[in-house]
Formats: C-alpha cells, sequence, structure tokens
C-alpha cells in the first residue's frame, strides 16, 4: 500500500526530527564525567567512569547496543550518585557481552545527561581454542587465540605436505597474518605458548 505523499511528508519530519532530538542529547553527553572508560578481561566487560567533583545524578542506567542504534538496558545504579566536594568513582561488570561483536555502552545520568559513547570488540576462540578473522583469508587476518597473561607464543604455518612455511611470535592475543605471498589453498597452523609448551592446531583457507 502506498503512503499518501501528506502522510509521508510528516513521518519524513518526524524522522528528522527525532534524529536532531537524539544528536543533541548526545551532543551534551559527558558533562558531569571525567572519565568514562571499558575493558575486557575473560570474556567480561568491565566499565569504570569519574562522577566530576561537585557533580550529582539521581541513579544511573548502563545501556548497550551491538549496532550503536537499538540500546537496552543492563544494568542501574540506584540513589544519588556524585559529591559536592569529590570526584567519585564507580564501575559496572557486563557479565555477558555479546561474543564476536562490537559492544556499544553509553550511561544515562539521571536528569543530568548522557556519557559518551564507547565500544569494545568481543572475539569468542569457541571449542576449538582459535578464531581466524576473516577466513577465508584474501590478503590479511588475524588470528585470535586465548592469552590472558600476555605469555610469549610461536605460530608456524605449514602446507599439507607438511613443509614450514611462516613463523610468527607475539605476546598478544592475537597474530596479524599476511598471506599476499601464499598461493590460493588450505594451510595448517599451530599456536605453542613457549612457557608452559601447551598448542593449539588449526587450519586456515587462503582464497585470493
Amino acid at each position: 500500500m502506498m503512503m499518501h505523499p501528506r502522510t509521508l511528508l510528516k513521518y519524513l519530519i518526524a524522522s528528522i526530527l527525532l534524529n536532531f532530538v537524539s544528536f543533541d542529547l548526545f551532543a551534551q553527553s559527558n558533562t558531569i564525567l571525567d572519565r568514562f572508560t571499558a575493558t575486557e578481561s575473560n570474556g567480561k566487560i568491565y566499565l569504570s567512569w569519574i562522577i566530576s567533583s561537585g557533580q550529582t545524578c539521581d541513579g544511573t542506567i548502563i545501556m548497550r547496543s551491538t549496532d550503536k542504534v537499538d540500546f537496552s538496558m543492563i544494568g542501574e545504579i540506584f540513589g544519588v550518585c556524585g559529591s559536592s566536594s569529590k570526584p567519585v568513582p564507580y564501575s559496572f561488570v557486563d557479565e555477558s557481552p555479546v561474543l564476536n561483536a562490537v559492544n556499544y555502552y553509553y550511561l544515562e545520568l539521571g536528569t543530568s545527561g548522557f556519557s559518551e559513547i564507547i565500544s569494545v570488540e568481543i572475539i569468542g576462540t569457541g571449542n576449538d581454542g582459535y578464531q581466524v578473522r576473516p577466513n577465508p583469508v584474501a590478503d590479511k587476518a588475524q588470528i585470535f587465540f586465548e592469552n590472558k597473561k600476555n605469555e610469549s607464543h610461536e605460530l608456524w604455518l605449514y602446507n599439507l605436505s607438511g613443509k614450514p612455511i611462516v613463523q610468527l611470535n607475539t605476546n598478544r592475543e592475537y597474530f596479524d597474518f599476511d598471506t599476499t605471498g601464499l598461493s590460493p589453498g588450505l594451510y595448517i597452523f599451530s599456536i605453542t605458548n613457549l612457557i608452559n609448551r601447551t598448542m593449539i592446531k588449526g587450519k586456515i583457507v587462503v582464497k585470493h
């Protein structure tokens, strides 16, 4: 069914006004905060913020989204927040963020406005203990694995004949991987923890 031109015009005007209202709300963001940060550890997101000295708010609502558009409440802190004489820190733990997605967060600070929107990406390694993104690989990829203690790890890449092709080292939770010099096909890799010698084995497909 086609929408009447006048109805369509009203709808477009309402949408534009809504966007202006949303922009205005976030344009006034972070008015009472000294800091708002998010960090990931062991699959959880730790949010922390500081309400500036002399600023208060009546309750705080924690909001989360994976598309930066549709947010839902995941937590709430009741009562008066902040202090008239000193900055006050607060924290919240998101126990179940969305895996393999960017998680966006903001705070509704009572009637005192909104925080800025911050984001953290959570990479799940699954039962295999690793994840290759993207896979198949056209030119560059990252191989993610568990390394919460930032221990030294070594990666070896082999062709299907067992010949070693690439060797990499890292103490991060991923390897940056460049396949531009490799022929298309299936490769096998191993990731070894150089501290306790535990090993992960996986496959990667190169498709230029």
